[in-house]
């Protein structure tokens, strides 16, 4: 018995010709050449482990943006809310600015009436009597003296 009964897992047999097995054994380093290609562009455990670590790092990221975005709504609602009442009290300052100004319009036109009331009682009671001056002399009525 010979060679060419075995049969052989690499698909090559004694059987055929030279220049059919050669081309037989180019296709199949081609094919191997491809594999090797192929395989070297696959993660190894170090990029799953990497891999695992990146997605870990993202939950956590995630995490920390999703509570930072809700303390940034809570702060720009208070922000709002800092601002209507900047607002309230600026118009209720206003609102106590005019009352007051018109508390002292009123203050100072009752001021005015009794200062013209007084000027008026003194006014009266000056030109109502004879006046005098110096020697007790009154002044309405002047007589000459004669010498």
């Amino acid at each position: 018995m010979g060679w060419d009964h075995i049969p052989k897992e690499d698909g090559f047999s004694f059987s055929q010709p030279p220049h059919i097995a050669s081309s037989n054994l180019k296709e199949k380093e081609k094919l191997y050449v491809e594999l090797k290609h192929v395989l070297a562009r696959q993660p190894g455990p170090e990029a799953a482990e990497q891999l695992q670590i990146y997605r870990h790092t993202l939950r956590e990221r995630t995490k920390q943006l999703k509570v930072l975005s809700s303390e940034l709504n809570m702060y720009e609602s208070q922000s709002q809310e800092y601002k209507y009442e900047i607002e309230r009290l600026g118009n209720e300052l206003v609102a106590l600015k005019k009352k007051y100004l018109a508390q002292k319009r009123k203050e100072l036109v009752q001021k005015n009436k009794e200062r013209v009331s007084m000027n008026s009682i003194f006014s009266e009671s000056k030109n109502s009597g004879p006046r005098f001056t110096g020697g007790g002399f009154p002044l309405t009525q002047t007589t000459k003296v004669k010498l």
